[in-house]
């Protein structure tokens, strides 16, 4: 299950706290058998409290990630560079002639290897078809969808993408966290595995090796 703590802590508090004090205040006049029923309706409660939400999200994020996370490559293209990145000189060991970057303020930059030498230079438009792109989009509380993705500038069309989801804790581990104020990260899944924090197995390079393909290639071994 994915918790940090907070169920577990809230049972400890009713069995040890919370039931000595009404055993002494009231369940002690009652007979034997009254005892252990009201005892147990009061764990069963805390139970259900405690863990309710916990058991929800963990199945829900474990479906999530057995059937949507991944790389997810719809088509395959060829191009001599794409728009996303700078770093030419480990593009370049793939067979990539330029890479491209754009920023938020518009300026525009192309990265090529010339003997050897990067020249990074500002263009006034860019040249590839593909670009990688990111987006976040807020599920259903408490789940978010992370995608990586290769897109067609000139249809939009999505070709490839990577698909993580980000879990975040049922209402009693917030309320834990928030008191005592520890950094924390959410679980989180980019595969068919239990959603763990800050895990990934996959990166925005993997996603572009699938799915683009130099024109002319002069790989070096894939990483």
């Amino acid at each position: 299950m994915i918790t940090y703590g907070g169920p577990e802590l809230l049972l400890l508090f009713v069995i040890f706290l919370v039931t000595p004090v009404l055993y002494r205040a009231y369940f002690r006049k009652l007979e034997r058998r009254e005892r252990v029923i009201f005892i147990s309706i009061l764990w069963l409660v805390a139970f259900l409290v405690g863990y309710t939400d916990v058991i929800y999200i963990s199945l829900k994020a474990r479906k999530l990630c057995r059937e949507e996370a991944g790389l997810h490559v719809y088509k395959t293209v060829e191009a001599e560079g794409f728009l996303g990145a700078l770093n030419i000189d480990y593009w370049a060991k793939y067979g990539f002639k330029y890479v491209e970057k754009e920023f938020i303020n518009g300026e525009k930059y192309r990265s090529t290897l010339v003997n050897n030498e990067i020249k990074k230079e500002e263009v006034n438009h860019i040249l590839s078809r593909y670009e990688y792109v990111n987006d976040l989009e807020v599920l259903e509380a408490p789940f978010n969808r992370g995608r990586k993705m290769i897109r067609d500038r000139q249809n939009d069309e999505i070709i490839g993408e990577i698909i993580s989801f980000g879990v975040y804790p049922g209402w009693v581990d917030r309320r834990l966290l928030g008191v005592i104020g520890f950094t924390w990260s959410p679980a989180g899944c980019d595969g068919d595995y239990k959603p763990v924090p800050q895990k990934s197995t996959l990166t925005y390079r993997d996603l572009i090796k699938a799915v683009i393909k130099p024109k002319e290639s002069i790989k070096g071994d894939e990483l």
